[in-house]
């Protein structure tokens, strides 16, 4: 059945009204636009204008706001930089023999991993050139600790033209991973006091004048932590090392997983603080990982370094309490125990290359509560 023409009528009608009123509506609001428009146009001429007086007073760009680092955002290997791996993946339990280990060291050179030896290494030796180290975490094959290790030599050196000339180092170690959870963590963490002492007598063996620091992340905080107190005197598995001169050692220490109360007088590394020159330590309350530390050794009931901080810093000397800063990152880092959260946190990276690229720091109070991070 067709509709008649007359009951159309009305709808037309309102149609053609709602038609209207938009119209209407979007010129004023043309006009409403165009008349903002001019009013803005004509405060930017006001404030792009002043007064003879007020340009005699404005500051510079310069004063008012200070100048960024220069960065370079794509990867690269500055050509004053040199950047190595050291791996004891094939490397066993240390015998106590003088000979030296039988670890595998690589240079990387035009894009390319190029074999090369420790005494080629120990060559480049040189005041001028600081030795920066990564020892990573567990269950990571050697490939991801080669890729790991460029991303934090590009973050902490390579990104920035003003650094001086670096030496970086990249500390490959056997922990990938392996059948169980717990076999795998306690395993690794037998391992890392062994490599302990093979990372002390790789830096044992350079020239006294040369700086080095050590960025440890997870076991390989354990690692670097024995290895100061291996080359402060100690001892790690009955093993020891040659004393004389060495090289000054500043450490920073991210998601550390090392019993706390381990530098305190009479422990397990109650050497390596006072051998270091100055450390920097992330605590992380929320790290899910450490939270569960205890487990590692169900006999101690452990709590992790980086989850809690040092146990009982005021029983340090006072000379040594001085040289450690504890930082509490939980605002920033959060329910992670993810090194790229530290890695690319703006605060941890800076605090973390002023402490092993041996910039200036800041006078510290003995025995200071940890402080919590500026969120970034």
């Amino acid at each position: 059945m067709t509709r008649h023409p007359a009951m159309w009528r009305p709808w037309r009608a309102l149609w053609h009204t709602l038609q209207t009123r938009a119209a209407a509506c979007a010129m004023l609001g043309v006009a409403a636009v165009a008349i903002a428009s001019a009013a803005g146009r004509a405060a930017d001429s006001a404030v792009k204008q002043p007064s003879p007086s007020d340009v005699a007073s404005a500051p510079s760009a310069k004063e008012a706001s200070p100048e960024s680092p220069k960065c370079c955002k794509e990867f690269r290997v500055r050509p004053q930089d040199q950047v190595w791996v050291v791996s004891t993946r094939r490397v066993g339990c240390p015998s106590g023999s003088m000979t030296e280990p039988a670890w595998q060291v690589w240079r990387y050179e035009k894009a390319m991993w190029q074999p090369a030896t420790a005494t080629e290494f120990y060559a480049s030796d040189s005041a001028d050139l600081v030795t920066p180290f990564y020892i990573h975490g567990n269950r990571i094959d050697h490939p991801q600790a080669c890729s790991d290790g460029l991303s934090v030599y590009f973050q902490l050196v390579g990104k920035l033209d003003d650094e001086p000339p670096a030496r970086f180092v990249i500390w490959s170690w056997p922990s990938s991973q392996i059948k169980g959870p717990l076999n795998d963590v306690r395993t690794k963490a037998a391992r890392s006091d062994v490599d302990a002492y093979y990372l002390a007598r790789f830096v044992a063996g350079m020239k006294p004048e040369v700086r080095v620091g050590l960025v440890g992340y997870s076991f390989g905080a354990r690692i670097a932590s024995g290895a100061l107190h291996l080359i402060g005197g100690g001892s790690l598995l009955g093993q020891t090392i040659e004393g004389g001169p060495r090289p000054q050692i500043r450490v920073a220490l991210w998601a550390a997983a090392e019993h706390n109360y381990w530098y305190l007088p009479g422990n397990y590394h109650d050497r390596a603080i006072a051998t270091g020159d100055a450390w920097f330590i992330t605590i992380n309350c929320c790290d899910p990982v450490l939270s569960r530390y205890r487990f590692l050794d169900p006999c101690g009931d452990p709590v992790a370094v980086g989850y809690a901080g040092i146990y009982g810093r005021n029983l340090l000397p006072a000379d040594v309490n001085e040289r450690i800063e504890e930082v509490n990152v939980s605002n920033i880092v959060g329910g992670t125990h993810d090194k790229d959260a530290y890695l690319y946190s703006l605060y941890i990276q800076t605090q973390t290359r002023a402490y092993v690229l041996w910039h200036e720091l800041a006078e510290k109070k003995a025995g200071e509560t940890p402080a919590l991070a500026a969120a970034d």
